[in-house]
């Protein structure tokens, strides 16, 4: 898929944990992005000379360098010796750090990558209940259920549970003592934000997530696995059947 079939829109407010580049390069890279989506560049064309495309963003060439070298390192962009800085074919090149870039620059996902981003996600948040049911400590239990008395807190307060819900199943994962896991998984939870604060502007789902979230706090502590297992699947799958209706 290219950039110039993709909708970006004004950026949202930014993730608790944001593993996108750190300003200004990360605006500079969004307005490199901007740029071949406006301009219609489709996957294998080629971006304006160095020079060209420095004075079109009004910065130094210095800077559009170092932001063509992190859109590099994530496979967006690919410098062709002798020859100029060619565009990717996203769907297929660019790596899963350049998904959570441009969802963190307000670039919307459609409706295959977000049942495809459901998919992934669920598998690991399966593992992560699996580890955390075998190695959750006392601290682990105390964090989740610390998060989910903050989250009740919000929805009293008639707001928006999205960071909570961020925080729990951050704290869910972390609750594995795997870190690799806990890293792939944060990925997600950053990618997923924006599209869960939309979710959770319904007080009624806000409040049903919460007492799914005391459901599986319990099986953890308990070391139900078969439970916990089921009540993520059903967590997520109330996720999915949303987006699906949404997107359609």
């Amino acid at each position: 898929m290219s950039i110039a079939t993709r909708s970006i829109a004004t950026p949202a407010r930014a993730a608790v944990i944001h593993p996108a580049p750190a300003q200004p390069g990360r605006a500079l890279i969004g307005r490199v992005i901007e740029y071949a989506r406006t301009h219609g560049l489709q996957a294998g064309e080629r971006f304006p000379a160095e020079r060209n495309l420095a004075q079109t963003l009004g910065v130094s060439r210095n800077a559009l360098r170092e932001a063509l070298a992190t859109l590099e390192s994530l496979r967006v962009v690919e410098p062709r010796p002798n020859s100029g800085v060619y565009l990717r074919a996203l769907s297929s090149e660019s790596s899963f750090e350049a998904t959570v870039l441009l969802a963190g620059l307000g670039t919307a996902p459609d409706a295959a990558e977000v049942r495809e981003t459901i998919e992934v996600r669920a598998a690991l948040e399966r593992q992560a209940i699996t580890l955390a049911c075998a190695r959750r400590t006392p601290d682990d239990l105390a964090r989740l259920a610390r998060i989910s008395a903050d989250t009740a807190a919000v929805i009293a307060a008639k707001g928006n549970i999205a960071d909570c819900d961020q925080a729990f199943h951050l704290a869910l994962a972390n609750a594995s003592h795997n870190s690799v896991l806990v890293r792939m998984l944060n990925a997600f939870y950053c990618l997923t934000l924006e599209r869960r604060r939309v979710f959770f502007a319904n007080p009624k789902r806000a409040q049903a997530s919460c007492i799914q979230h005391d459901q599986l706090i319990a099986a953890i502590d308990q070391r139900k696995l078969p439970r916990a297992i089921k009540l993520i699947d059903a967590h997520l799958g109330n996720a999915q059947v949303y987006w699906k209706e949404t997107l359609a």
